[in-house]
């Protein structure tokens, strides 16, 4: 059997991984990441090196468009043809546009994606994604109208596999198959759910896979009777969309609108920061950067004298779940999925607590995510989490969590390389 992988986020490539060592291990696969970032590069080489995929592609980090020509303008970069940016542009314009569009994107992809032209889309029996997005949705109907025999199978991403079909909301695609750690949490119905394997700190091949290459070389053993906080990737408000009123809501209205959300986040999440220090009595907090921030200011976001910030930027969570006994901390979030990741990807009782703070300020998602924390509680699981929606709910739980001593009162700065 041969198996496609595609990848968006750092943990999608972490589940990769652990379902073709665990489960095809003798099946050949190749792979696609795309996480836009500057260290893609390194990724595909650290993977390519490991020797578990055939083919490795990797998509550049920025399409060269208009957007990307005006962000290089912005930024003192003049390296960039007008010319090239604005045919490009036009030209995903009209593949979007086209009721024919996959086939025509398929020619974008390839001028975007490295090594893409070395897959052999008639050959996989099975395809695997997570989330969403133009690349995943194009690829997909490639492949169903070449091979329609493929199984299409979506793996966990996150909280938000719980909650909803991923793929069900953009694409009129089937999926075969749902793969995730704890199946009987899904919020919504399929006919096969599938359990990826938990993790073992026993076992030192996938670890040891997982260490190379995501280049994680911390020699920590242990991360007990933390507070740590799970920072979100969202950010400001970008410059040039402040400095004009009246062109953010004339010729950059579509770009104004797309930052608004993250810019409203990110807001909310300094918020949230700044309640958790000022209610730590001078206790360490820890700050794991999420691995896609790219944040310019980020000292300054988090400047407090009990704060240290975690380095290794783009190693997941899951990767320090792998390799440390984590027990006893608080984990708080305004909505990262590595609170639950130690709870749900490790294969070991967890004892940590876990503020998150998905509710919070009435979001629009708050229903479901209540519908999720109370399935938790009607299987029984006793993770430790708690859900405020509210300020007043926020302290209090926090307040809960650091009269039960769960954290120390020592600025330990040599644990977790800060």
């Amino acid at each position: 059997m041969r198996i496609l992988f595609i990848c968006s986020t750092e943990f999608q490539l972490f589940n990769a991984l652990n379902l073709k060592l665990h489960v095809f291990p003798l099946d050949k696969a190749d792979i696609i990441i795309q996480f836009l970032k500057k260290d893609t590069v390194d990724f595909y080489h650290r993977i390519k090196e490991a020797g578990l995929f055939e083919n490795v592609c990797y998509r550049l980090p920025d399409f060269f468009g208009i957007h990307e020509y005006s962000r290089r303008i912005r930024s003192g970069d003049f390296s960039g043809s007008f010319l090239e940016a604005s045919r490009n542009s036009i030209e995903q314009f009209y593949v979007r546009c086209s009721s024919f569009r996959h086939h025509e994107y398929i020619n974008i992809i390839k001028k975007n994606v490295y090594n893409f032209d070395k897959l052999d889309f008639e050959s996989y029996q099975q395809v695997f994604v997570g989330g969403t997005n133009e690349i995943v949705v194009n690829v997909l109907q490639h492949i169903r109208c070449h091979n329609p025999e493929c199984q299409i199978n979506l793996y966990e991403e996150g909280i938000g596999s719980y909650i909803h079909d991923n793929l069900g909301a953009d694409s009129d695609l089937p999926v075969d198959n749902v793969y995730l750690y704890e199946p009987c949490l899904a919020l919504y119905h399929h006919d096969s759910f599938l359990k990826i394997p938990k993790i073992s700190r026993n076992d030192i091949k996938f670890i040891t896979l997982v260490n190379r290459i995501f280049d994680y070389k911390e020699d920590v053993k242990e991360i007990n009777h933390k507070i740590i906080f799970f920072d979100n990737h969202a950010a400001p408000m970008p410059d040039y969309l402040n400095r004009s009123k009246f062109l953010s809501k004339t010729l950059f209205r579509n770009p104004y609108k797309k930052h608004l959300h993250d810019h409203q986040v990110y807001i909310l999440q300094l918020e949230v920061y700044k309640m958790l220090v000022m209610r730590t009595e001078g206790r360490c907090v820890l700050v794991k950067l999420h691995p896609r921030t790219e944040r310019k200011h980020i000292e300054a976001d988090y400047m407090s004298p009990e704060t240290r910030i975690m380095e290794n930027i783009s190693v997941p969570w899951e990767v320090f779940c792998c390799n440390c006994k984590i027990s006893d901390n608080i984990f708080i979030t305004l909505e990262s999925s590595a609170a639950l990741s130690n709870a749900f990807v490790m294969d070991e009782e967890d004892n940590n607590k876990a503020i998150v703070l998905i509710g919070y300020k009435e979001l629009e998602t708050i229903p479901k995510y209540k519908a999720f924390f109370q399935k938790i509680k009607d299987q029984k699981i006793d993770y430790g989490f708690y859900l405020p929606t509210d300020e007043r709910q926020y302290i209090s739980a926090l307040d809960q969590c650091l009269e039960e001593g769960r954290c120390n009162l020592k600025d330990e700065r040599g644990v977790v390389n800060v």
